[in-house]
C-alpha cells in the first residue's frame, strides 16, 4: 500500500513537471513566401507554360531557415521555419504569379502528361541569411531556363539579388526574401515576354 501511494505520488509529481516544462517551450513560427498584388498589365501571348519545381541542393532545399556568419558555417534558426521547401514555395508563387498576369493562354504546374509549348525549368542556387559583422544580408540566387517543347530552343537567365535585412533576425530574412522575390517574379516575366517575342 505504501509503494502504490508513493508510486502515484512520484508519478504525479513527473508528469506534472513534464506538462510545466512543455508550456514553457515556446511553439514554432511558420514563415511563407507571399504574394504581393501586382495589377501592371503585360502583354498577351498566346502560350502555355508547364512550371516545374526548381532543383536545388538540399542543405538549401529545406523547411529551416538557414543562416550564416562570416565563418560560412551555415547554421538554422531555432524556433522558426518555411511552411515547405523553397523550391516548392517558389513554383507556387511562380505559377500564381504567371495566372495572374493573365498573359498567357494557361499556366500548369502538373506533372500529367499534357502538351505544353514551352516549360519552365529552374535551378535555386542561394536562398539564405548571410551575416556580415553588425549588418545581415538575405541572398536570392535563382538560374532560369524557359524551354520551347517543340523546337528545343534554350532560353537561359540568371537572376541574383542581395538585400539588407531590416532586423538581423529570421523575421527581417523573411521580410527581405518576400521583397525580392516579389521583384523576381517581376523580372521573371519581362524575362519570359521577351524570350517568347523572340521566337
Amino acid at each position: 500500500m505504501i509503494k502504490t501511494t508513493i508510486t502515484i505520488i512520484l508519478g504525479t509529481l513527473f508528469f506534472s513537471g513534464c506538462i510545466s516544462i512543455t508550456k514553457e517551450i515556446p511553439s514554432y513560427q511558420t514563415y511563407t513566401l507571399s504574394l504581393k498584388q501586382d495589377i501592371k498589365k503585360s502583354k498577351y501571348i498566346d502560350k502555355t507554360i508547364h512550371v516545374l519545381e526548381p532543383k536545388a541542393i538540399n542543405s538549401i532545399n529545406t523547411k529551416a531557415i538557414n543562416y550564416s556568419k562570416e565563418s560560412f558555417e551555415q547554421e538554422k534558426y531555432a524556433l522558426s521555419k518555411w511552411s515547405d521547401k523553397p523550391s516548392k514555395m517558389l513554383q507556387q508563387v511562380i505559377a500564381n504569379y504567371l495566372v495572374n498576369k493573365n498573359s498567357y493562354k494557361y499556366i500548369t504546374t502538373s506533372n500529367i502528361k499534357v502538351d505544353n509549348d514551352y516549360k519552365l525549368i529552374s535551378q535555386l542556387v542561394d536562398f539564405k541569411h548571410t551575416f556580415s559583422r553588425n549588418s545581415s544580408y538575405a541572398d536570392f540566387s535563382i538560374r532560369i531556363y524557359l524551354i520551347n517543347n517543340k523546337t528545343e530552343k534554350v532560353y537561359f537567365k540568371s537572376f541574383t539579388y542581395n538585400k539588407k535585412t531590416e532586423t538581423n533576425d529570421a523575421q527581417g530574412l523573411v521580410r527581405a526574401l518576400n521583397s525580392i522575390t516579389n521583384t523576381f517574379l517581376i523580372d521573371l516575366n519581362n524575362f519570359i515576354i521577351k524570350s517568347l517575342e523572340e521566337n
